[in-house]
């Protein structure tokens, strides 16, 4: 006498355990799908002793449960209940309502302000609103998932989203996939991501990627480090950008970015001069910035 438990979101994986016991009459609760229940052959209620069933706290299950039967399941696998998530962005969509009127640019509000959340969170160590801030922000990447999976162009879906970023960090990372065992040193790790972003990129200019939009101490401590990092040197960085004067009418964030952005069309500028003269993006050393800074 057994009770085989399917998973809910993927009722046709039987576990392997339970193979065996496929072969003989089996009774299947009103819950498992009936093309499930068709290609096993089971019938609802039949009494056979082997019950195949989705619904753990399915009242047939629940008295086998009670007479001491065995039951197998599918052990659970790390990231499984993401798949419940994707189920309840996808039924929240289904009912028609105030999601469906949302897009990418009406959610940038609360993707920002999650953000700021789960910051928040970071700061106060609390696990517990970590824990939650964490999942508001897995909603909002749920949602623009299911928003661009509508899209009339270059429609994709959350399983693209994961593709991607599987792709990206088995490109980025190749202990990955070369067969690497145990720990890795920390120095090589970072280099090697540095390489194969850059091969991905092939970006022009060291600065591009970068969002503007993001807060202007943001901005400018990106700036700098991704500027310093392509060998700028450092006194080449102008003082406004190093100290932040608190003004009485808020306009520290305006001259704050207005000195970053100009700081960013002068990186850009030097790296155009220097490919101009045939120096290859990403090759200037430290005496090629300051020979093409003062040009």
């Amino acid at each position: 006498m057994t009770v085989i438990l399917l998973d809910l979101y993927r009722p046709g994986s039987v576990p392997l355990e339970a193979v065996p016991l496929l072969t003989g009459p089996l009774d299947c609760t009103d819950d498992v799908p009936a093309e499930m229940c068709e290609i096993l052959g089971a019938t609802v209620g039949s009494g056979a002793e082997t019950l195949i069933a989705v619904d753990p706290e399915h009242e047939a299950v629940r008295e086998r449960v009670r007479r001491g039967e065995r039951v197998i399941a599918a052990p659970p696998a790390p990231g499984e209940r993401l798949l419940r998530a994707v189920d309840v962005m996808d039924r929240l969509w289904g009912f028609g309502g105030w999601e469906v009127t949302q897009t990418h640019d009406s959610l940038r509000r609360y993707l920002l302000e999650e953000t700021y959340e789960l910051l928040d969170a970071i700061e106060e160590g609390d696990p517990h609103g970590l824990r939650e801030e964490l999942g508001d922000l897995l909603l909002q990447v749920l949602f623009h998932s299911r928003i661009a999976e509508e899209s009339d162009t270059d429609p994709f879906t959350v399983d693209d989203v994961a593709d991607t970023l599987v792709a990206k960090l088995a490109s980025r990372s190749p202990h990955l996939t070369n067969g690497h065992t145990g720990p890795i040193d920390v120095a090589e790790q970072e280099a090697a991501w540095e390489v194969a972003k850059a091969a991905e990129k092939a970006r022009p200019s060291c600065l591009d990627g970068i969002a503007t939009a993001q807060p202007a101490l943001a901005l400018t401590d990106k700036v700098i480090a991704r500027a310093t990092r392509a060998g700028l040197p450092a006194h080449l960085v102008p003082p406004e950008l190093r100290t932040v004067h608190v003004t009485g009418d808020g306009g520290a964030e305006d001259a704050l970015r207005s000195a970053t952005l100009q700081f960013v069309a002068t990186v850009r500028a030097t790296e155009k001069a220097a490919h101009a003269d045939g120096v290859p993006y990403g090759g200037l050393d430290a005496d090629a910035w300051v020979r093409y800074w003062e040009k």
